[in-house]
């Protein structure tokens, strides 16, 4: 077995400074500060952190061929390096929003990024895991930052209930995913995913029950951190309480990762000649979009709003993961929607994380009259809007069509018919989109005074938005990435 550590640079480079960034907190209280940031300080520490961790991983999309580490418990192939793509990038917008956000509330701590690195870290560690045991201690890693995340203002009431809101689901959650493990094990007798599916476990012997079970138990723990339905309840109250650039971290790079780890487990270890765990998916994919769609048209406070957004886009995607067994093109889907997901739900939890503390509210009809009061930024969220909708012409558009071409080419009546009930829950979900805009364009405000946006927050939205644009106006680049990241380590 060869080792290389050039195919864990991403990671390397994470664990080491996420430590050196908390000691980069702790020496730099005071200092030189350049339009209100430190010269040298744990927010632009973090920042070089991530884009070196972001460029290690853009090298090994042309330097790995699908290759595992660590005695086959970590996989280096282009699906990983993917979600490594992804979560560098989350992380550093959110570093760059919450530079903004943190001053305008009087939070500025060095752990604060530390942590946001160490979650990057578990995040690579999940995407590229193998083995059951592995899968486990990166997602409690994982949870573990996110729970201290999601409580980093420990003065606002809200954020200490979101953080042990989140402690309890996650952890019944986790528990019940590592009993189903362990079932796994047991019928199983590995722990290894690659090797799995090559077990000849005879499902007429009385097992196949038990197999069933123990999957479903499993998909608790990804359903969780996926905020699928019904293991979504955390959701909202956790986005609505949580600092809003985490809430936006956590609706993108997390959620990326349980997507990630899902989606690996079913192509290689629980593949469908082991079991045939598509009417799951099928279930869970209908249940997830239409609850998220439905609950999200009564929501007021547009974070709890955006939340249920989250939560019908987990079952978009997991139509995709549907038609894994069916059809090529599913994997590609799954990514190139993910990477599109990433900037428009980003630049719109930025608009928040912007406005609301300007107007001291995150209920929606505060947001009246948002275009006379900043022209820039309501256009902005009608892009963003129209984006997360699926309307052209954005990336949500391309993301969704390549969502529901996968579905088409898995020939499954079955998978069809959830494509046209998508296509239903995306005609319902213009309805809460389009009320943001409703409100931003055709409501008068009471306050009508100008609100004035810090650069930092005009770098962002300007990263997101032109992202969301580009990638509708030349979107092969991006197509092909996908294609070629689509390679799962599937075999030892």
């Amino acid at each position: 077995m060869n080792f290389n550590l050039f195919l864990i640079s991403p990671e390397i480079i994470l664990a080491a400074g996420g430590i050196v960034t908390l000691f980069v907190g702790l020496f730099t209280c005071k200092g030189a500060r350049i339009t209100g940031i430190r010269i040298f300080s744990p927010e632009i520490f973090s920042l070089l952190v991530l884009s070196a961790a972001f460029m290690a991983s853009i090298r090994l999309v042309y330097s790995s061929n699908g290759v595992s580490q660590f005695g086959w418990m970590i996989a280096v192939d282009g699906f990983a390096i993917y979600i490594k793509i992804i979560a560098s990038l989350s992380a550093i917008i959110v570093v760059l929003l919450s530079m903004d956000y943190f001053r305008s509330i009087g939070i500025h701590k060095g752990e604060y990024y530390a942590l946001l690195i160490f979650a990057v870290l578990a995040i690579n560690m999940l995407s590229a895991s193998t083995d059951m045991i592995m899968i486990y201690l990166s997602m409690e890693f994982l949870s573990i930052v996110s729970y201290v995340l999601s409580g980093i203002d420990k003065k606002n009431p809200r954020s200490n209930e979101a953080a042990i809101k989140y402690f309890l689901y996650g952890s019944v959650a986790s528990a019940v995913m590592l009993y189903g493990m362990s079932m796994l094990y047991g019928l199983t007798g590995t722990t290894d995913i690659l090797a799995m599916a090559n077990t000849g476990l005879d499902a007429p012997s009385g097992h196949y029950a038990a197999l069933i079970l123990s999957t479903i138990m499993v998909l608790v723990g990804f359903g969780f951190k996926t905020a699928m339905v019904p293991f979504h309840q955390w959701a909202p109250d956790v986005y609505e309480g949580a600092p809003t650039p985490i809430s936006a971290f956590l609706s993108v790079a997390s959620k990326a990762a349980g997507l990630a780890i899902l989606t690996r487990l079913l192509a290689t270890g629980l593949q469908q000649s082991f079991i045939d765990w598509m009417p799951i998916i099928l279930v869970l994919s209908a249940v997830t979009m239409t609850v998220g769609n439905i609950v999200a048209i009564s929501q007021t406070n547009i974070k709890r709003m955006l939340a249920y957004s989250s939560i019908a886009q987990a079952g978009y995607i997991l139509m995709a993961v549907a038609a894994i067994p069916y059809t090529d093109t599913a994997v590609p889907a799954v990514l190139i929607y993910l990477f599109v997901y990433l900037f428009m739900n980003l630049g719109a939890f930025a608009v928040v994380a912007h406005i609301s503390p300007k107007i001291n509210s995150e209920e929606i009809e505060e947001y009246a009259g948002l275009a006379k009061r900043s022209p820039v930024i309501a256009l902005a969220m009608f892009f963003f809007m129209l984006s997360l909708a699926g309307i052209p012409p954005t990336a949500g558009f391309l993301g969704k069509f390549y969502l529901f071409s996968a579905a088409i080419n898995a020939n499954n009546v079955f998978i069809f018919a959830l494509a046209v009930l998508a296509i239903i829950n995306t005609v319902i979900s213009v309805y809460y989109y389009f009320n943001v805009v409703r409100e931003m364009y055709f409501v008068k405000a009471e306050d009508d005074s100008p609100i004035e946006s810090s650069g930092l927050i005009k770098t962002v939205i300007a990263i997101t938005l032109g992202m969301t644009i580009i990638v509708f106006l030349f979107p092969r680049i991006f197509i092909d990435l996908a294609a070629n990241c689509s390679m799962l380590l599937s075999n030892r």
